[in-house]
């Protein structure tokens, strides 16, 4: 079972303007979804997932795969270099609503609200919907990987 409402893009930059790290959380209708943490550092890990609603109002996801490297901003054009690629296993359940809340300078905005912080992956617990998402794919998708035949 899915809350097809929990499906697109969330963000805690919304919430923290200014900050030097940043989540973003997506839910894709298929059930899988990323998680994206970054920072000004140049830093980025992103964790990979598969999701469901167990019940109403409570979240499961089940975490796969972790990828950690460094970003650039290439004359207007964001690339990824994937540092680290390791399987993981993890799931972590919890509560969540979705309701009406404010931004900072009273910017209204729907809230994802999860009862427990996301702190394994460097995330919080509050996200606000990203109405037009640049794109739903993952960062590190496309991003160029060490050669694993290298001894580093």
């Amino acid at each position: 079972m899915r809350d097809e409402r929990l499906t697109g893009m969330w963000t805690d930059e919304i919430l923290h303007p200014g900050s030097v790290e940043s989540v973003d959380l997506v839910f894709r209708r298929d059930g899988s979804g990323w998680l994206y943490w970054s920072s000004w550092s140049t830093e980025f890990t992103v964790s990979r997932f598969t999701w469901a609603t167990l019940t109403p109002g409570e979240l499961a996801f089940e975490f796969h795969r972790t990828l950690g490297g460094t970003w650039a901003n290439d004359d207007g054009v964001l690339r990824h270099d994937v540092e680290s690629d390791e399987k993981e296993e993890s799931v972590i359940e919890t509560g969540y609503t979705i309701a009406p809340g404010e931004a900072p300078y009273n910017t209204p905005v729907t809230l994802l609200a999860l009862a427990h912080p996301l702190t394994e992956h460097l995330a919080g617990a509050r996200f606000a919907w990203v109405e037009k998402p640049d794109s739903l794919s993952d960062p590190s998708a496309g991003a160029p990987r060490p050669d694993p035949s290298s001894h580093r």
